[in-house]
Parts: C-alpha cells; structure tokens; sequence
C-alpha cells in the first residue's frame, strides 16, 4: 500500500460529503416562501469521523516518520473537521455553488417591455416631467443599493442588473433634484436587511431585480419623452 493511501482516503472522506448528501432536510414554506432550510448529513458524518480516526492512525507517535504523508493526514483532518461542523448544519459550504452560483436563485422573469408601457403624466410640463423623473430615479436608485448591499453581503457580489446604468445620474438634474436622490438612497441604505435569509435573496436577488430592470426601461422612455419636449 502506498504510504499516501491513507490520508488520501481520509481527504476522499472528508470532501465527497460536500456533494453527496445521506440523510434529511426540512424546510420552512410562508407564504410560498422558503424562509428555513436545515439539513443533517448523517452519512457525510460518519464519513468525516472514519477520515479523522485515519488521520489519527496517521498522526500517532508511533507512526512511521513519513512528514509528507503527515501533512497530507493533517490537511485532511482539517477537511474533516469542517466536515463535521457542516454534516450537522454548523456551517454550510456547497462547492457547486462556487461552479454555478445563481443556482438557488430564482429565475427572473422580466425581460423587456410592451410596446403600450409608459409612465403616463396627466400634466407634460417640463417642470412635472423633471420632478416625476427626479422621484423615478430615486426609487432605482434605492432598489439598486439595497440589491447591490445584499448582493455584496450574501451573495459574493453577484449583481443581477446593470447596477452603473441603475446608478447613473443624468446630467441635466440640478443639486437639489440630485440631493432628492441622494436622500432616497440614505433611506434605503438605513433600511438594507444586516443578514442574509432564504426569503430575502428571493426578494431583493429575485422579485427586485425584475422591478428595478422594468423601471430602469420605463425611466428610459419617459426621460427620452421629456428630452424630445425640451429640445
């Protein structure tokens, strides 16, 4: 047997759990919401505590002095310790998501608008007009900082818009309209969630990336209404 043969198991052990789940999950639903997921992986338990008698085995005094295999049977009690913690839901890490990391996230839906979608004014002044796309911009704004926060917090920065359009102040808009904005995003930046949950990414990874997509559409053909009026 080779004289690696054993940490190497004890590294298989360690890290096949990661993709082979042997045991239970349960999940909380509101209102067609995921909002709990917990699981228990008693089989990657099992695993990991085998891995950690090899690595013993390997580790002990009595042991032949080999220190490459001793490093490795260290790295691999390392993994198998994480392991543990992750079997019994302590931590959670789940490789496939470093591969295909908007796997969890739901699908989005929006993709452009109908032809019949405005932002109808009752009155087309160019005075109105400014100030309806003043609080338009805030609102994108808004929704785009507390998408890119969470994003940032939760999701490894994983935007799912085009945050530098979303963000993006016109030239035309004076300092008080821009402090408008700028007042909005304070507030929505005070109220950004300060921790990740299954129900939040489905909402501001979800629902609010396809409400900040629209509205970053209908600010573009009311701004293009408003810039054709002014000349």
């Amino acid at each position: 047997m080779s004289r690696f043969s054993k940490p190497l198991i004890a590294l298989v052990l360690a890290i096949l759990p990661f993709f082979v789940l042997v045991g239970t999950t349960s999940t909380v639903t509101v209102n067609g919401e995921v909002v709990s997921d917990n699981r228990f992986n008693f089989g990657g338990l099992i695993m990991a505590l085998i891995g950690l008698s090899i690595v013993f085995g390997v580790l002990r005094p009595s042991a032949p002095k080999d220190a490459a295999a001793k490093g490795m049977a260290a790295v691999a009690g390392l993994l198998c310790l994480v392991q543990v913690a992750n079997s019994i839901d302590l931590i959670r890490i789940e490789p496939l998501d470093w591969l295909m990391p908007d796997r969890h996230l739901p699908e989005l839906q929006y993709s452009e608008l109908a032809e019949n979608d405005y932002i109808y004014l009752s009155n087309k002044s160019p005075d109105f007009y400014r100030r309806t796309l003043t609080w338009e911009k805030g609102k994108i704004v808004s929704r785009a900082k507390q998408h890119r926060l969470y994003a940032d917090l939760c999701h490894g920065g994983r935007y799912r818009a085009d945050l530098a359009r979303a963000e993006r102040l016109p030239e035309y808009l004076n300092p008080t309209e821009r402090a408008e904005i700028e007042r909005a995003t304070s507030i929505a930046t005070e109220n950004a969630p300060p921790e990740c949950s299954i129900a939040t990414s489905n909402r501001l990874m979800g629902k609010t990336v396809d409400e900040l997509n629209r509205q970053m559409d209908l600010f573009d053909r009311l701004e293009a209404e408003y810039l054709d009026q002014v000349g």
